[in-house]
């Protein structure tokens, strides 16, 4: 199929070339432009290789990876923005696709003297690190068109970087294929038909807050007893040995299980009776999503971006942030109530559908990347 971006050579640009939830929207947008809209995409990345790049190999684009050191000198900054519009111009790049805020500020300054004809600012995270240079303002507006996957994130751009007008484009869901059954995924777990699995999707590092939840776990075990297993799959990071300590203090050790990073994402919820998610701060978390998409309640953090995710009907299965007493009695509301998480998780899957679904989000962005062409 043929689009508006037909031969258009367009480069995707992640913060990392592992596997997080921005990585994983920039995927989905990078298939649909090749498939249809036919431009020509590939895919760059903070070195080292790893899921992301994986992904690409599997989905047959073209990908490399590249510097993108952000918070350095003023002159080592300088060349570092330098070599990356050297290499944007060498693969005559016509649109620019950066992912959180270190691409962002590495496009935005860079695109038109590489020779780009367009540039769209995805904030896919909460914000976290905007306005610490001159330059993220600077990059900013220079940017055509600026977009967020949530609103609460999108008024963290404004206010950080002086931008007025910064759309918000919620992420698109879509579920593989389950690879492994819920049998197969439940003996791993070691949990019994009867045993009752919360599952949380998120890499292991400070943004999250696995200890909060290991916490509220501590009490949940206490009242459900050994019939409570908490499942976290992510990749393990800064907050990975506080963790493994936390579970071994709390004694949590046979009620806690770390996955590590999951490629059988869907075939774990599908396993799941509950999806959880303790946060800091969420743009609009592909944790809470996916839970969403494969018709689960959700437990979670009451912040902005999980708040926007799950809307007025998840709102009553969260909890203040950093309150792990709270935490626990939502999950053991869920946990006691068959009826209330099937009726919460079936709400879930209906948002989806009409919030969230792959071909809204592409479309959406599609249009951002033609007026950011058509921009004065």
């Amino acid at each position: 199929m043929r689009g508006a971006l037909s031969g258009k050579r367009v480069i995707v640009v992640l913060p990392s070339l592992e596997l997080g939830g921005s990585e994983r929207q920039a995927l989905l947008l990078a298939r649909w432009l090749r498939d249809r809209e036919g431009a020509e995409v590939q895919v760059w990345g903070k070195g080292p290789s790893g899921r992301a790049s994986d992904l690409c190999d599997e989905a047959k684009l073209p990908w490399r990876a590249v510097e993108m050191e952000l918070r350095v000198g003023r002159w080592t900054l300088f060349w570092n923005l330098r070599r990356f519009a050297k290499l944007v111009r060498e693969a005559r790049a016509d649109i620019l696709l950066p992912y959180t805020t270190g691409p962002n500020v590495f496009c935005g300054a860079t695109w038109r003297k590489a020779g780009a004809k367009a540039c769209v600012w995805n904030q896919r995270d909460e914000g976290r690190r905007l306005g610490v240079q001159a330059i993220d303002a600077k990059a900013a507006h220079n940017t055509p068109v600026l977009v967020s996957n949530s609103q609460h994130a999108a008024d963290v751009v404004k206010e950080a970087l002086g931008v007025r007008e910064v759309r918000v484009i919620h992420n698109g869901v879509e579920l593989a294929p389950p690879l492994r059954d819920r049998a197969d995924w439940r003996a791993q777990l070691k949990a019994g038909s009867g045993q009752f699995v919360a599952t949380m999707v998120a890499n292991v590092h400070g943004y999250k807050d696995h200890t909060t939840l290991i916490r509220a776990w501590r009490a949940v075990v206490d009242v459900l007893g050994s019939r409570a297993v908490l499942a976290l799959a992510g990749k393990p990071g800064d907050k990975q040995a506080e963790v493994e300590a936390l579970i071994v203090q709390f004694k949590l050790t046979g009620d806690v299980v770390l996955l590590g990073q999951v490629a059988d994402v869907s075939g774990l919820l599908a396993a799941s009776d509950i999806g959880v998610f303790s946060s800091h701060k969420e743009g609009c978390p592909n944790g809470v999503l996916e839970c969403m998409a494969a018709g689960l309640a959700v437990a979670g953090t009451d912040i902005p971006g999980i708040r926007e995710a799950v809307g007025d009907a998840g709102k009553p299965w969260l909890a203040p942030e950093n309150d792990d007493h709270v935490l626990s009695e939502r999950i053991i509301a869920l946990a006691q109530d068959v009826d209330a998480r099937k009726e919460a998780g079936e709400a879930n899957r209906a948002r989806i559908a009409a919030e969230f679904s792959p071909e809204k989000m592409c479309r959406e962005t599609v249009q951002a990347i033609k007026d950011s062409m058509n921009h004065e």
